[in-house]
C-alpha cells in the first residue's frame, strides 16, 4: 500500500478549504468548480517544485560516478529519497530503480532485480534492465513481456528494439525478431540503426553489436568489459611491466 504524500495531503487540504469557504458563500454545487481548480493548480505548482529540488540534487551523481564513488552515489540517493519520497507519487520507487541501475551497470544483476521491478512504472531504462536480466537467467518470456512493454512505454528508443530483436536472433527467433523491429521501424521509419538491423536479421547475418550505439552498453556491461580486456592484451604490457619472456625449445638451447 503507497503511503499518502505530502503534496496531496496539501492539494486536498487546499481544494477542502475552498470547497468550504465557496460553499458558504453560495452553494455547494457552486464550490465543486474552485475546489477542483484549486487542487490542480496545487498539486502542479507542488510537483514542479519539488521536481526541480530533486534534479538539483541529482546533478552530484554524475561526477560521483564518474569518480567510481559507487558507494557515495547511493549515499546521496538515499538522502534524495529520505527528503523528498514521501512528496511525490512514484518518486520514492523511481529513485529505487536509480539505485537498481548502479548495481546493474556493477553487473550485480540479482541485487539490481528487486530495485528496478519497484520503479519499472513508465521507465523503459528499467524496463529493458529487468528483461535483459531475465534472459541471462533464462527466464525468456518473461524477458521477452518485459521489452514489449518498454516499447510500449517508449516507442522512439532504437535501444529498445535493438537490445529486444537481438535477444529473439540469439535464441532463434528470427520471426519474432523482424516483427519487433518492424514495430521499432512503424515508429522511426529513418532509423539507420534498426534498417541495418533488419537486414542483417533477414539475411541471416552475424549481428556485430559494436555497431550499435554506445548506449547498448548501458544494459550489457558485460560486453564492454570484455572488448576492454580485448584491447587492454593487444596493447601488452604497459609502462614498468616487463614483458614476458618467450619460452626456448630444448633444440634452441645451446649445449655445452
Amino acid at each position: 500500500m503507497e503511503r499518502p504524500m505530502y503534496n496531496v495531503a496539501i492539494s486536498v487540504a487546499l481544494a477542502a478549504a475552498s470547497f468550504g469557504l465557496v460553499a458558504l458563500l453560495l452553494s455547494p454545487v457552486a464550490a465543486i468548480i474552485p475546489a477542483t481548480m484549486v487542487f490542480a493548480l496545487a498539486w502542479w505548482l507542488l510537483s514542479r517544485r519539488i521536481a526541480k529540488q530533486v534534479e538539483e540534487e541529482m546533478k552530484a551523481l554524475v561526477p560521483l560516478l564518474q569518480a567510481r564513488k559507487v558507494e557515495e552515489a547511493k549515499a546521496k540517493i538515499a538522502s534524495v529519497q529520505k527528503r523528498y519520497g514521501r512528496w511525490q507519487i512514484l518518486l520514492e520507487r523511481q529513485l529505487d530503480a536509480q539505485v537498481g541501475m548502479i548495481d546493474y551497470l556493477q553487473m550485480k544483476f540479482d541485487a539490481a532485480l528487486p530495485k528496478l521491478e519497484k520503479g519499472k512504472f513508465r521507465n523503459w531504462n528499467a524496463l529493458v534492465c529487468i528483461g535483459a536480466i531475465h534472459h541471462r537467467k533464462g527466464r525468456k518470456e518473461q524477458a521477452y513481456e518485459s521489452l514489449a512493454s518498454a516499447a510500449k512505454v517508449a516507442p522512439k528508443e532504437s535501444v529498445v528494439y535493438l537490445v529486444w530483436a537481438t535477444l529473439l536472433t540469439r535464441d532463434g527467433k528470427r520471426t519474432e525478431a523482424l516483427q519487433a523491429l518492424d514495430g521499432g521501424l512503424k515508429a522511426m521509419p529513418d532509423s539507420e540503426h534498426l534498417k541495418n538491423l533488419r537486414n542483417r536479421v533477414a539475411n541471416k547475418k552475424k549481428i556485430d553489436t559494436k555497431q550499435f550505439p554506445q548506449t547498448w552498453y548501458q544494459f550489457f556491461p558485460e560486453e564492454l568489459a570484455q572488448q576492454q580486456l580485448m584491447r587492454g592484451r593487444k596493447r601488452g604490457p604497459g609502462p614498468g611491466q616487463a614483458a614476458q619472456q618467450p619460452r626456448m625449445s630444448a633444440r634452441q638451447t645451446r649445449r655445452r
